[in-house]
C-alpha cells in the first residue's frame, strides 16, 4: 500500500467518502486538519500562483511551503515551456526561503518563493520542485533529496513515489472566463439510463433500482422539443461509454458508446439537432478512473511489460492498486503522470469534439487529478476549439477551488449549492447567514474560476425531498439560484416536481438510486406550476443580461422576520436604473412588508415574476416597500 496517514481508520474514511461523494462538496473537518498538520512533515506546493492566470509576459511567483520536521537547506523549481516532463535537466529556478510562519495546527512554516519569467501566450509551463537537506556548492546537480507534493485534495495523504509532485499552468490572454455561449447558458443535466427511453412515451417497464432502466439517445432527441420549449440552452449528458454499472461512471472504453445507449449515428443526430435548436452538449467525462474490466488494466494485471502498465499506480502487483477513493477496487485510478495514460484520455476527449459536435466537458472527481493534467487538458481541448468549455466536480475548500483558474474555466458551486439548500430546503439558515455567506464567498472567488450553480444532482438528495415536498421552498432557491452571477443548472424532473422516497444514504432503499428515478413523462403527473415557474426563470435570465452580467447589491435583510432582497443592477452607485431587477424573499410564515433601500420613487417596479400570490408594490413616506405572502419570492424590475 501507499504511504498514507493514519487518518484513514475505518471511521475517518467513512466520513470522508461520505463527503466527498454525496456533497456538499467541502472536505470534512477531519480531513481539513489533518491536511494542515501533516504540513509539520511535508514540503508541500498547494498549487499557490500568484497571479493566479498570468497574462503574456508576467512573471508568475511560485510559493511552497516546508514544515518543522522537514527542514531544507536549499530549494530549486525546475521547469519546461515545450510540453516536456520537468527534470533536473529542465530549466531552473532559485527557491528563496522568503519569511516564516506559525499556523495552529502546523507549528512553524517556511515559506519558499520562486519567480519563473514571463512567457509568451499559450505557454504551457510545467515544473517541479526540488528540495535538498544539504547547502553544499554542488548540491543543485544532484538529484533533489525531496521533490515537493501537492497537498490539496485527495492527494495530501500520499508521499513519495505516490504523491503528485509535477505541477502545470498555461499563460493566457485577459479574457472572460468563460465564452458568450456559456455565460448565456442554463444547462439541464441529464442522467441518460433514466431519462427517456426509445420506447413511445418514454419508460415503459419498472425495473430494479440498480439495473439498466433502457434511457438512450434517441430518446434524449425526442425530449429535444420539450427542452426547447422549457428554454434550456445546454444539454449536460451522463457519460455514454460502455461500462459495467448504469450510471456509466467506470468506462471500459473511452472511445465508444455504449450500445445500450444508441450508435454513433445516434449521437450524432442528437448534437446536431440540438445545435439547430440553439443548445450547446456536455459530455459527462470521467479521467480519474476507469473499469477493472478495460482492456488497458486488464493486460497490466497480467503483464508488467503491458504498455499499459505504467497507466495505473500499483503497490503489490496485480490485486493492489490506487483506486477510486481508495475504497472501490472495481474502478482503478489512472496515473496520469504516464504520458501514455495521459494522451489516451485526453485524444479521446477531442475525438468527441471533432467527430460529434461535442462543446465541452463536466469532469467527474477533478481532485482526483493534478493542475498539471488539467493544464494541458485545457490547452489540447482549446487548440481544436477555443469556445470550448471545461467545468470540473471539484469536491474541496474554497481556497483550493480558487486555485483552479486558468487549469479549469468553471466548477460545480457545491459550496452555493450547500448554502442554497441549508437556507431554503431545510430552513436552518437564516436569511441573514445565507447573504453573509454571499458577501464572503463572492469576494473570496472572485479572482478563481467560473462557477456553475445547482440545486440538486444525481449523488445527492433531490431538493424536493429535503424540503419535504414544500413546492414554495424549491421555487425560493431557484429564483434565487436564477439570479445569482453562476451558470444555473437544472436537474432533470426538478422542474415538474420530482422528489424521492428514501434518503440516499439509506442502501436498503436503492441509496443513490432514490435521486436518479426515471423522468415522468405522464404529464398527468407533472406539476405543470411549477414548470411554468421554471419557465419564466429561464426567460427572465435570457431576456435580463443584468441577471447574468450585472452587479449583485442587498437592499434588505430583516434577519427576525427572516426576510432579504438584493438588486443586479448595472451602476454602482447608490440610486439603481432602469432595467435593474430586484430578487425579493419572505422566507416566513406570514405576510411581510419588505422595504428596498434605495428605490426611487419616480419609477415603477413590474413584478416579472412570483412563486406565490402577486406581490403589492407601494410608495411610502421611506420609499418603496413590496409586500409579499408567506414562504414566497419575487423579481421586480425596474421601469
Amino acid at each position: 500500500m501507499p504511504e498514507i496517514t493514519d487518518l484513514n481508520n475505518d471511521m475517518q474514511t467513512s466520513a470522508i467518502l461520505d463527503e466527498q461523494t454525496s456533497a456538499p462538496g467541502d472536505l470534512p473537518l477531519p480531513a481539513i486538519q489533518a491536511r494542515l498538520k501533516l504540513q509539520r512533515g511535508q514540503f508541500r506546493h498547494d498549487n499557490i500562483l500568484v497571479p493566479v492566470i498570468p497574462v503574456p509576459g508576467q512573471s508568475i511567483e511560485i510559493w511552497a511551503t516546508t514544515g518543522m520536521d522537514a527542514t531544507l537547506a536549499c530549494a530549486t523549481l525546475f521547469y519546461t515551456t515545450d510540453g516536456r516532463q520537468p527534470d533536473t535537466s529542465a530549466m531552473t529556478v532559485a527557491m528563496e526561503r522568503v519569511h516564516t510562519d506559525w499556523d495552529v495546527q502546523a507549528g512553524y512554516l517556511a515559506r519558499w518563493r520562486a519567480i519563473i519569467p514571463g512567457q509568451p501566450a499559450h505557454t504551457l509551463v510545467r515544473y517541479r520542485i526540488g528540495g535538498w537537506s544539504s547547502s553544499m556548492p554542488d548540491a543543485r546537480s544532484q538529484t533533489p533529496d525531496v521533490w515537493a507534493q501537492d497537498g490539496q485534495g485527495f492527494w495530501f495523504r500520499y508521499t513519495g513515489d505516490h504523491a503528485i509532485t509535477t505541477f502545470g499552468f498555461t499563460v493566457d490572454e485577459p479574457a472572460p472566463l468563460f465564452p458568450t455561449w456559456a455565460q448565456e447558458a442554463v444547462v439541464y443535466q441529464i442522467f441518460l439510463d433514466r431519462y427517456r427511453t426509445s420506447a413511445p412515451g418514454g419508460f415503459t417497464r419498472d425495473a430494479s433500482q440498480r439495473a439498466f432502466h433502457g434511457g438512450t439517445l434517441q430518446g434524449v432527441r425526442e425530449a429535444l422539443p420539450y427542452l426547447s420549449e422549457l428554454g434550456v440552452t445546454c444539454l449536460w449528458l451522463s457519460p455514454i461509454h460502455p461500462a459495467d454499472t448504469y450510471d456509466r461512471y467506470g468506462a471500459t472504453d473511452f472511445y465508444a458508446i455504449d450500445p445500450r445507449l444508441g450508435t454513433s449515428d445516434d449521437l450524432k443526430a442528437l448534437t446536431e439537432q440540438a445545435h439547430a435548436l440553439g443548445m450547446r452538449v456536455l459530455l459527462d467525462f470521467v479521467p480519474s478512473h476507469l473499469s477493472m474490466n478495460h482492456a488497458a488494466f486488464r493486460a497490466a494485471q497480467q503483464d508488467q511489460n503491458a504498455p499499459s502498465f505504467d497507466w495505473f499506480t500499483f503497490y503489490e502487483w496485480p490485486h493492489r492498486y490506487r483506486n477510486f477513493l481508495e475504497v472501490v477496487p472495481a474502478l482503478a485510478s489512472f496515473n496520469t503522470a504516464s504520458q501514455a495514460a495521459r494522451d489516451y484520455i485526453i485524444n479521446a476527449a477531442l475525438l468527441w469534439m471533432h467527430d460529434y459536435g461535442i462543446d465541452g466537458f463536466r469532469l467527474d472527481h477533478a481532485i482526483g487529478q493534478s493542475m498539471d493534467f488539467w493544464a494541458a487538458f485545457r490547452k489540447a481541448t482549446r487548440e481544436v476549439a477555443p469556445d470550448v468549455i471545461s467545468i470540473g466536480e471539484v469536491t474541496d475548500t474554497p481556497d483550493s477551488i480558487a486555485r483552479y483558474a486558468g487549469k479549469l474555466d468553471g466548477i460545480l458551486d457545491f459550496p452555493l449549492a450547500t448554502a442554497l439548500r441549508h437556507t431554503f430546503a431545510l430552513g436552518d439558515w437564516t436569511v441573514q447567514t445565507f447573504e453573509h455567506f454571499l458577501q464572503a464567498y463572492e469576494q473570496f472567488l472572485s479572482h478563481g474560476p467560473g462557477r456553475v450553480s445547482f440545486l440538486d444532482n444525481h449523488d445527492m438528495n433531490r431538493f424536493l425531498f429535503l424540503a419535504r415536498n414544500d413546492r414554495s421552498r424549491l421555487k425560493m432557491a431557484a429564483l434565487c439560484q436564477f439570479t445569482l452571477e453562476a451558470i444555473p443548472v437544472v436537474y432533470y424532473g426538478t422542474e415538474i416536481g420530482m422528489s424521492q422516497a428514501a434518503d440516499i444514504d439509506n442502501m436498503t432503499d436503492g441509496g443513490d438510486a432514490q435521486a436518479r428515478a426515471d423522468m415522468i413523462w405522464d404529464q398527468e403527473r407533472w406539476d405543470h406550476d411549477l414548470l411554468a415557474f421554471y419557465r419564466a426563470l429561464i426567460w427572465a435570465r435570457s431576456d435580463y443580461p443584468v441577471l447574468r452580467q450585472g452587479k449583485r447589491q442587498m437592499v434588505h435583510l430583516d434577519a427576525a422576520r427572516n426576510t432579504y432582497a438584493y438588486v443586479r443592477t448595472h451602476t454602482t452607485g447608490p440610486e439603481w436604473m432602469k432595467g435593474d431587477v430586484f430578487a425579493i424573499f419572505n422566507v416566513s410564515k406570514q405576510q411581510q412588508g419588505i422595504p428596498l433601500a434605495g428605490a426611487s420613487t419616480s419609477m415603477s417596479y413590474l413584478p416579472l415574476i412570483t412563486s406565490g400570490e402577486q406581490p403589492q408594490v407601494q410608495v411610502t413616506a421611506d420609499g418603496i416597500q413590496v409586500v409579499l405572502g408567506a414562504m414566497s419570492g419575487a423579481l421586480l424590475v425596474a421601469q
